[in-house]
């Protein structure tokens, strides 16, 4: 098995395999966002030759160090892979040869900070923990889409249930937009109440040039006429992934967020979607909110090493993850 960068020849055929193994983080629209000189997309190649799947990395520099990471506002570098085996226990075989391969190049690249995702279904951590990485699960909750909504909404938890009731009957209403100004105004506003980075440049490309038919919506809630919160999500074939949100801080209400969520939840529904992911978070307060909308706690891996004496000095401020 050979992993090796892909030339614009190579993309086609990625595109192509990505549109029936892969998901919306591995489409053409969606990685034309980034500029090509940091995005690394390489391709898994069999003995033969074949193409049979692949993943993307975004490089960068800081302070002449190099970073190799999830590409920006994606929850993972977009592993896939046709995996061609009937037989249960070959097949298992195949992926960890397959999870072998990546893990013994990723330990080749000239990094000096490595740390990415896998996308949730590769659940075998050993080739990774084999060549020294440190493994670490983050958590994301999903909704099961083919449930009816009726029955997903009775599930939620009441405090989430009554934002919800709150917003309607205080004459929210949630509208899907095709205005992004609003929604990154909005998004914007809330990185910057809470103090955290905001990587400006991706956001705009997110929000500016990646939609288009059949690939994203963005829900606003409004109060007479002032946008209040709003949910933005991508999708593919199968999974609505909700990827931004964001209130305005100086017209707080504590139930138009939640209700922007539920109807981008009853909007996946009606476009028979199977799944709407909530793409995690590891911070408390945020998982508290997400966790009350019923989804199932879904697990997926993080990869992470650092070169040494670096990887030290890490433990100390990233010591959950190095």
């Amino acid at each position: 098995m050979e992993i090796r960068l892909l030339d614009s020849r190579g993309m086609e055929d990625y595109f192509r395999l990505a549109e029936e193994h892969g998901s919306v983080f591995n489409t053409r629209a969606w990685l034309e966002i980034y500029d090509q000189r940091n995005l690394k997309v390489f391709g898994i190649f069999d003995k033969g030759g074949l193409l049979t799947g692949g993943f993307q990395i975004y490089q960068a520099r800081r302070a002449a160090l190099s970073f190799y990471r999830n590409p920006p506002f994606s929850p993972h570098i977009g592993l896939f892979y046709e995996n061609r085996s009937v037989n249960p226990a070959k097949a298992q075989s195949a992926e960890k040869n397959m999870l072998t391969a990546v893990a013994a190049f990723l330990k080749r690249l000239p990094w000096q900070v490595l740390s990415v995702a896998l996308p949730v279904g590769f659940i075998d951590a050993q080739p990774f923990t084999w060549d020294k990485f440190k493994v670490v699960p983050g958590y994301t909750y999903r909704l099961d889409l083919t449930v009816p909504v009726e029955e997903t909404y009775r599930e939620m938890m009441p405090e989430r249930r009554n934002d919800i009731s709150k917003a309607v009957k205080d004459g929210i209403e949630v509208t899907e937009v095709s205005d992004m100004a609003v929604v990154e105004a909005l998004v914007q506003n809330t990185f910057e109440r809470q103090s955290k980075s905001l990587d400006k440049l991706h956001l705009g490309r997110v929000l500016r040039n990646f939609p288009g038919q059949g690939n994203s919506f963005a829900m606003v809630a409004f109060q007479d006429g002032k946008p209040l919160a709003t949910c933005f999500c991508i999708f593919d074939g199968k999974t609505v992934y909700y990827l931004l949100g964001g209130y305005d801080s100086q017209n707080r209400h504590k139930g138009a967020g939640a209700l922007a969520i539920w109807k981008s939840v009853e909007k996946a529904e009606s476009i028979n979607r199977l799944v709407f992911d909530f793409e995690g978070s590891m911070v408390p307060w945020i998982e508290r909110y997400f966790r009350g909308f019923g989804g199932r706690l879904t697990p997926y891996l993080t990869i992470n090493r650092a070169s040494m004496p670096l990887e030290i000095f890490l433990k100390f401020i990233k010591r959950d993850i190095f």
